[in-house]
């Protein structure tokens, strides 16, 4: 398949996905606009001027993670001990650790391949799981589904990883964000080591996860690729 085929089936196969979990019966019967309206242009949302990133759209925030970020290793090497604190259904798995690193593997992989598009966290672990299934053989699904009892419980646990790794990626760049500008120092958390840790590892220099908060409870999340950025903490009110 071209690679236009390849993403025409993965966002029918997310399309499936959403039909087959979502709990909302209005998203059920409308999930083909439900999952294409959630895939954005980077453009519609943010540009690149003279270094800067600068809303092209109504924004409340956003976050970067990436190895160009100031201080970010600095600040992340005063993270607290202690062990992961996922959410209730990956906090029971044996493997816990393992499953969430193959899941931000699959995340970003996923996001590498919608090049230029933000993703809706709302739609993501449909599209992650899609591609997985037409790229991967679904051999992520697979590891968690050995965990797990069946796609439903696969379905809830990847919404609970989800939601937690924006929160994290969030949170932990508005205690970086407080602490360059501000000297105010909040330790990140064991488990936002580990998250951010783990994405750096699958960034290039050039390369920014952005997550942006467009409104209350939607986030967008995409790779910012081959970009010079001057200013990495960025402030937006």
């Amino acid at each position: 398949m071209d690679n236009a085929s390849i993403v025409n089936s993965i966002i029918e196969n997310a399309i499936t996905k959403v039909r087959l979990f979502e709990p909302n019966s209005l998203i059920r019967e409308r999930a083909d606009i439900f999952v294409k309206i959630h895939l954005v242009p980077m453009d519609q949302l943010i540009k690149i001027e003279k270094g800067a990133i600068i809303p092209s759209a109504y924004i409340i925030d956003l976050a970067l993670i990436g190895p160009s970020v100031a201080r970010v290793k600095e600040y992340l090497d005063m993270h607290e001990d202690g062990s992961l604190t996922l959410g209730r259904r990956m906090g029971k798995v044996k493997n816990k650790e393992q499953l969430l690193i193959n899941y931000i593997d699959l995340v970003m992989r996923t996001l590498r391949f919608f090049n230029n598009y933000f993703v809706c966290r709302h739609v993501l672990d449909h599209v992650a799981w899609a591609y997985d299934e037409v790229m991967n053989n679904s051999a992520v699904i697979k590891l968690f589904r050995d965990e797990l009892r069946d796609n439903k419980e696969v379905d809830k646990a990847l919404n609970e990883l989800s939601k937690h790794m924006v929160a994290v990626i969030t949170d932990f760049y508005n205690g970086l964000r407080s602490w360059v500008l501000n000297n105010e120092l909040r330790r990140p958390s064991y488990t936002q080591y580990f998250i951010v840790n783990e994405i750096l590892k699958r960034l290039l220099v050039s390369e920014y996860l952005v997550v942006i908060e467009a409104n209350e409870d939607y986030y967008y999340l995409g790779l910012l690729r081959d970009a010079s950025l001057i200013n990495t903490i960025v402030r937006l009110s």
